[in-house]
């Protein structure tokens, strides 16, 4: 055997030992969760009802509606001043970027209390939109710092041919600067879907009822019976969890790959 074919052995045996870690939790999780019941196990997880409402359709429901709505709120604002900090110029600029920037090193355990007592003093802790607000301001200084970097390398000369033929600022980022930066919006779409939907921490402090239950609660929901735990159920409840994620993500492969290759025209 030749040197290169033993290279080329021992790279596809190390990349299965790599796949089979992260394989076998998943396939042990599987299990667990048809355990004793088998596929009623994920029945009686449907099945479930609270008050007369089934209680995982509306987690689920929860949990589209909380990463939606904060979802938009960071594409819209995140992609704004992103081309603000890039594109334009004005008094502080950089400050400004730097201060942003620094909110995302503040930990977001660390502002649970604060933001707890603020929600509770507007009313508005047990509803959609203190989720929503919370998250979205937890995520946008990411997001605005990949947004610029794409920006940063889109050639100027993009911008100053569209004012000579009289486009305003929201029509030349709209209609040539957001189409050229595909790349960047497709994975904030990916990392603000993973982040958002698997979020623990504010669901469990701001969401007051299980009806307001996002689908990252519905393990803690499901784990116990009777005092009890209980592990078929509570897996189940975690496949079912993983399996938006797993479909969101091989949805937007493709469209990964296709925004790569369009790429962002740098100067």
């Amino acid at each position: 055997m030749s040197n290169a074919k033993k290279k080329n052995l021992l790279i596809e045996v190390i990349l299965f030992a790599v796949a089979a870690i992260w394989i076998i939790p998943v396939l042990s999780t599987v299990q667990i969760s048809l355990k004793n019941g088998g596929i009623q196990n994920y029945q009686d997880v449907f099945a479930t009802k609270i008050n007369e409402v089934m209680i995982l359709p509306k987690m689920i429901l929860n949990s589209v509606i909380v990463t939606g709505g904060t979802i938009l709120i960071v594409m819209v604002s995140a992609t704004l001043a992103a081309y603000a900090f890039s594109k334009q110029v004005f008094r502080g600029k950089h400050f400004f970027f730097v201060l942003l920037l620094s909110c995302y090193a503040i930990p977001m355990l660390s502002t649970l209390i604060p933001n707890s007592l603020l929600m509770k003093s507007l009313g508005l802790r047990g509803s959609y939109i203190s989720m929503i607000f919370l998250l979205a301001t937890a995520n946008i200084p990411l997001a605005i710092l990949i947004f610029k970097g794409n920006f940063d390398g889109i050639s100027k000369t993009y911008i100053e041919a569209a004012a000579i033929d009289g486009s305003t600022d929201l029509k030349t980022f709209l209609f040539i600067i957001l189409p050229m930066s595909k790349p960047a919006v497709v994975n904030v779409l990916v990392v603000l879907f993973i982040q958002v939907w698997n979020d623990f921490q504010i669901p469990l402090v701001f969401s007051t009822s299980p009806e307001k239950y996002t689908l990252t609660l519905a393990p803690t929901f499901f784990g116990l019976t009777q005092n009890r735990l209980d592990l078929p159920h509570l897996y189940a409840s975690i496949v079912i969890i993983a399996i938006p994620v797993i479909a969101f993500y091989m949805f937007m492969q493709d469209k990964i790959v296709e925004g790569m290759s369009l790429g962002g025209l740098k100067e």
